[in-house]
């Protein structure tokens, strides 16, 4: 026959304890430990996932403390400043505030022609360090002909020129005078832009969710052992 002993007032009286004091203290340290970590790791994941042109996407990305000993109102937020994050992750449609939405080719971040830009644009090739003029003619090749002509002359080396699917771009000019060569530098075609879903905060919580579980764990074990509760 085996025989169990167990202390039921000192067992009854650490698990009130617990609840009292304990509790309250383990549940806001593990979301407010939680929050901090899913902070860290939507910036790593951010900082991967787009060509950004400053810190301010990454800062952005801010944490809200629970407090309190209510573990039912306690809550810990993890959200971004950045108006067009919400965009970035479930996709959207981007409209210029003109008739056109300008949209950069890699050629503006000094990569190759025809491929993907993965860089920022360079600061010459910027909207606001272009000036050109719209050139009169009679028709399209007239008009590409006045705008080259001019560019050439004046050395600004870009045009703006107009292709024949009816749309037009600003194109810098490489090579010599005589027969240069021009290249796209921003798609002036469109009056928009889809943006594709780049679900950052979606990977991230995906990823975290072990350490999470292994966060609250801790917390909740760290609070018996300071409160002795349970043998602890």
């Amino acid at each position: 026959m085996i025989e169990i002993s167990v202390q039921t007032k000192k067992a009854v009286a650490d698990l009130r304890r617990f609840r009292e004091r304990a509790l309250p203290y383990a549940v806001r340290n593990a979301l407010n430990r939680s929050a901090f970590y899913a902070r860290g790791q939507w910036q790593q994941e951010i900082q991967s996932s787009f060509v950004l042109r400053n810190p301010f996407t990454t800062r952005s990305v801010l944490y809200t403390k629970a407090s309190g000993n209510d573990v039912r109102g306690m809550i810990a937020v993890v959200g971004s400043t950045a108006p067009y994050m919400g965009d970035q992750e479930k996709g959207a449609t981007i409209r210029g505030h003109g008739r056109h939405k300008p949209i950069p080719g890699p050629v503006a971040a000094g990569q190759a022609p025809g491929g993907k830009r993965t860089k920022l644009v360079r600061a010459g090739n910027k909207l606001s360090a272009i000036h050109v003029q719209r050139a009169a003619g009679a028709n399209r090749r007239q008009r590409n002909a006045v705008a080259l002509a001019v560019a050439r002359r004046t050395g600004g080396r870009v045009a703006l020129l107009e292709r024949p699917n009816g749309g037009k771009g600003l194109f810098r000019l490489f090579g010599g005078k005589r027969k240069p060569q021009a290249r796209l530098l921003w798609d002036l075609s469109r009056g928009s832009v889809k943006v594709r879903p780049e679900p950052t905060l979606q990977r991230t919580l995906k990823r975290i969710q072990p350490r999470l579980a292994e966060i609250h764990r801790d917390a909740v074990v760290e609070q018996l052992r300071r409160h002795k509760i349970l043998g602890y």
